[in-house]
């Protein structure tokens, strides 16, 4: 009987983690991390990287803003 060597041989799989951003609104941003509406529409507006605007909405990426906040704010 012929056996395929191929199909008996078990490779290990690799398995690669992917971390997706947590992308949400100024509002739910604003509750999440206890700061007012105005003051994260101002980071959006002035920090460069945290957010992106799609039309009128602003999108956060509190990943990024969580980072922001860890490793000492610029002046603002």
């Amino acid at each position: 009987m012929y056996e395929n060597p191929v199909l008996n041989e078990a490779a290990p799989i690799q398995v690669e983690e992917v971390v997706l951003p947590q992308i949400v609104s100024i509002k739910q941003a604003s509750q999440r991390m206890g700061l007012p509406a105005y003051y994260v529409r101002r980071l959006c507006k002035e920090v460069p990287g945290i957010a992106f605007q799609s039309g009128v909405k602003w999108y956060i990426n509190l990943g990024k803003m969580a980072e922001y906040f860890n490793n000492g704010m610029t002046s603002i």
